[in-house]
């Protein structure tokens, strides 16, 4: 039984890599970069199967998974590059950040410093749990006595913004990839 559990989170898993990053796969930034605003950067990733034929369009976004706001584009690299390197801009505030490479995939968040205190709360993760208790209580028959307990459920849901581009394909935020990590881990546990 325990196989199969797995097995079908290996295939949900499999699944939604596929859809998060069809064009290019992200590599620099990583959930532990830290960038300084008015810095030279350089982001850099794997090409998908195929491989687009125009150069990818790098945009820095800000903001939780449910509400990005594109905060500027960083440029378009050449047809086959796999890096581009650019300056933020000065101006930017201390604050998590993505970048979305083509047209749908996304980095990790990361850390920008810039104007205004350092972010105190970790970076966002997608995944929202909810935790609830129920009590039950004492039941009696002719035979036994089930004692009172309380059963709890966690509950993790993805929090991610799905939308349609230019050519009609679904979209996905950037922690689409750690929401169905979540999502297996609750499937095998």
């Amino acid at each position: 039984m325990r196989f199969s559990v797995l097995t079908v989170a290996a295939s949900f898993i499999s699944a939604a890599v596929a859809q998060v990053a069809t064009q290019a796969y992200p590599t620099v930034p990583v959930a532990n970069t830290i960038w300084n605003a008015g810095a030279a950067v350089t982001v850099q990733w794997k090409l998908g199967s195929p491989a687009p034929a125009a150069g990818l369009t790098v945009t820095l976004f800000k903001g939780d998974p449910a509400h990005q706001t594109k905060v500027i584009d960083l440029g378009t690299g050449a047809a086959g590059a796999t890096s581009l390197k650019a300056t933020l801009p000065k101006d930017l505030a201390s604050d998590w950040y993505s970048v979305r490479i083509g047209a749908d995939s996304y980095s990790h968040y990361f850390l920008i410093k810039g104007t205004g205190p350092t972010p105190t709360v970790p970076a966002p993760t997608g995944v929202t749990v909810t935790t609830s208790s129920v009590s039950v209580p004492s039941v009696t028959n002719s035979n036994s006595t089930v004692k009172p307990t309380t059963a709890t459920t966690t509950t993790a849901a993805p929090v991610a913004t799905v939308n349609k581009n230019a050519a009609g394909y679904l979209t996905a935020a950037p922690v689409a990839m750690a929401a169905a990590v979540a999502a297996a881990a609750a499937l095998v546990f």
